[in-house]
């Protein structure tokens, strides 16, 4: 097999990552499996969706916890530009709520950032090759919690709420971007998703809905 073929049969693979020692130390681990290669790396979700149409990955690792859009967010997004990318979250999270979004969101899996090497690549691998991963740890809180995805799965993330509480303070998407030190289009990327999940057709709704479900006093 020629190089350039060898290349061509690996699969693309992005990073987003915002703690640069992290990412150095994922990008230094990657090179090292043969099934992979890197073809972009981030530091934000803002960054990597500039990235995602010209680099094209199949399977992209990527923190849940990310300044602006969220590991998540970030996916919900990518996948609007390709539809077929596979996503491994990492996290330090063992939040139920926040479990719960993951698996709501159509993630294909999700292991936490204390793993071992050996575990990350076996959750790598299984995402690339179209099966699911989530860690044992993972399992066992889900099932020790009972986590109810159907009532738990449309709750706003943290920065949602954030964006929400300056929504009804009556701040524009500018304003707000500049008090959160976000973009625009961040910005409007949350308001957008605040309106799907509560399932809000305007403002008026919005915050009927948010008080409904206790987001808001």
């Amino acid at each position: 097999m020629n190089a350039r073929k060898e290349h061509s049969s690996r699969i693309r693979t992005m990073i987003v990552e915002d703690q640069g020692m992290v990412r150095a130390f994922l990008e230094r681990w990657l090179a090292e499996l043969p099934m992979f290669v890197l073809v972009a790396s981030a530091r934000s979700g803002e960054e990597a969706l500039t990235q995602v149409e010209a680099t094209r990955p199949d399977v992209v690792l990527v923190d849940y916890q990310l300044p602006g859009m969220d590991g998540l967010e970030f996916m919900h997004a990518a996948r609007q530009v390709r539809p077929q990318l596979r996503a491994l979250v990492v996290s330090t999270l063992v939040d139920p709520l926040a479990l719960t979004r993951i698996c709501e969101s159509g993630v294909e899996g999700y292991v936490e950032k204390d793993a071992t090497p050996e575990l990350l690549a076996e959750a790598l691998e299984a995402v690339a090759e179209g099966r699911q991963y989530y860690s044992p740890k993972f399992r066992e809180t889900m099932a020790s919690e009972g986590a109810n995805a159907e009532s738990v799965g449309k709750i706003l993330s943290r920065r949602e709420q954030q964006v929400l509480g300056l929504v009804l303070g009556r701040k524009n998407n500018r304003e707000i971007a500049d008090l959160m030190g976000l973009s625009v289009r961040t910005v409007e990327f949350h308001r957008a998703n605040m309106m799907a999940k509560l399932d809000a057709g305007n403002l008026t709704e919005l915050v009927t809905r948010a008080k409904q479900r206790g987001l808001v006093g």
